[in-house]
């Protein structure tokens, strides 16, 4: 079990690394400092789960030492998709957008990180213009990010229709968003398996 922290102190560190944030750096310093105020520290062990795939996204974890990996669970097990250290901000997308959490995050190490709560982001970041126009450009990156990767499987899956897919392309493609990592990997076994079946033809 995570171990709840103390409440906070100074807040100079936390707020440094929050105006670092694309998002959270738009609030004004005082905003920022509520929002600190307001949040819980919490430590977790090595092998600690932080966020949970499926969860509901109450709270956005801002790390603030030590190093998680970030995952999704498949049908064919846990895949990694990325790591992150200090000064990472992990789901704030599900936060911002009120849906479960598309991915899961583990601790690799021991880990420090200030619990942001939803209710607390909405209300002190739904005041400011700003806030509102950064949490739309990231939203609209990560729709970007989508488009481009749909795209880039229509374009993949057209040229195994024409038999004309090189595997190696596969590697070239985007990093998988969480909700496109179990597909991914589906359509790679799936153009192996297509791949050895010409072989032996």
């Amino acid at each position: 079990m995570p171990e709840q922290r103390a409440m906070i102190g100074n807040v100079g560190p936390y707020l440094r690394l929050l105006r670092e944030h694309p998002v959270f750096g738009q609030l004004p310093e005082q905003s920022l400092k509520t929002l600190i105020v307001r949040s819980d520290l919490i430590a977790f062990a090595a092998d600690e789960i932080l966020l949970r795939q499926h969860d509901e996204s109450d709270s956005a974890l801002l790390i603030i030492a030590g190093e998680v990996e970030v995952f999704v669970a498949t049908a064919h097990g846990p895949v990694e998709i990325g790591r992150a250290s200090s000064g990472a901000l992990l789901g704030e997308i599900g936060v911002f957008a009120d849906l479960p959490r598309t991915a899961g995050v583990r601790a690799l190490s021991a880990v420090e990180s200030l619990k942001i709560a939803r209710n607390d982001v909405l209300e002190i970041g739904g005041r400011d213009v700003n806030f509102l126009h950064a949490v739309m450009k990231l939203l609209g990156e990560r729709i970007a990010s989508l488009n481009q990767a749909v795209g880039f499987y229509t374009d993949a899956l057209h040229q195994l229709e024409q038999e004309k897919l090189d595997p190696g392309t596969l590697d070239a493609g985007p990093q998988p968003l969480p909700e496109l990592v179990g597909f991914a990997q589906s359509f790679r076994r799936m153009v192996e398996r297509i791949g050895l079946r010409r072989v032996r033809a």
